[in-house]
């Protein structure tokens, strides 16, 4: 089967929730400007190639809005009606994500299969330094294996670290946890003990444990897992670069069970 995703660019009124189509350019004092990722799987068209065309999608919303007035007082209620629009337009198709981007750090993620669940990724960064390096081996096998990451002196990156929550959204709220709450966490048991810091030389979780970027996702996780009163911990990704990343979705997780979902 072939996934396709398509962007819709919304406005939503801080006010009264109403939703809008596009970003109508600057956006004003009170509007809010957020993006909605639908991905639909199923067979390409033999005439065309396409699974659907893309514009058409874009069209299936703008009319949609046209002809209901739609207020969103939360998120769910966002997908309730995205939901509603791809089941009225895109049968047979199957809808397998909803995603929407409230900002550059925060992303919501539904999926149908748990059409009540809802998943949160907020963005975290963290500066630190670290070398790649065996203590079984000698200096020629580490230099051959990590390359410049090897270095003596270590070498530091600006990391990216993404932590995903899952829960059912709270219907006054619209919300599966308190983010305040979801920062304060990270900070207390990943910011504070890492940022700024040498993982080899000033952390107590990678005196023995090689600091790469699988590790640290892993890491990371074990010291956030459980800590989540009302939602549940599903993954940790750790960016090292614009290219590289690693992510780990706990010991529990069936293969590609929230991958395909983020």
């Amino acid at each position: 089967m072939l996934r396709l995703t398509r962007a819709i660019n919304l406005t939503i009124d801080a006010a009264d929730g109403r939703v809008t189509q596009g970003w109508g350019g600057q956006i004003s004092l009170g509007r809010v400007p957020v993006r909605l990722w639908v991905t639909l799987e199923g067979p390409p068209a033999p005439a065309t190639g396409f699974l659907v065309n893309v514009a058409d999608i874009k069209a299936a919303f703008q009319e949609a809005l046209k002809q209901q007035r739609l207020k969103a007082q939360n998120p769910a209620d966002l997908f309730d009606w995205a939901r509603q629009v791809v089941r009225q337009r895109f049968a047979p198709l199957k809808l397998i994500r909803l995603k929407l981007e409230l900002n550059e750090q925060l992303t919501l993620t539904s999926r149908p299969e748990d059409y009540d669940m809802v998943q949160v990724t907020k963005k975290y960064e963290l500066a630190a330094a670290h070398k790649l390096w065996n203590d079984d081996w000698d200096q020629q096998h580490n230099f051959e294996v990590f390359g410049k990451c090897s270095n003596p002196r270590g070498h530091g990156h600006n990391y990216t670290v993404e932590i995903t929550i899952r829960g059912k959204p709270d219907r006054k709220t619209g919300r599966i946890a308190d983010l305040q709450e979801m920062d304060q966490l990270v900070r207390q048991n990943i910011l504070d003990r890492f940022d700024h810091k040498n993982f080899n030389e000033d952390t107590v979780e990678f005196a023995h444990l090689i600091p790469t970027v699988e590790n640290m996702a892993k890491v990371f996780y074990e010291l956030l897992d459980g800590k989540f009163e009302k939602a549940q911990l599903t993954r940790v990704a750790v960016w090292e670069t614009a290219d590289t990343y690693a992510e780990y979705f706990g010991p529990q997780a069936g293969p590609l069970r929230f991958s395909s979902s983020v």
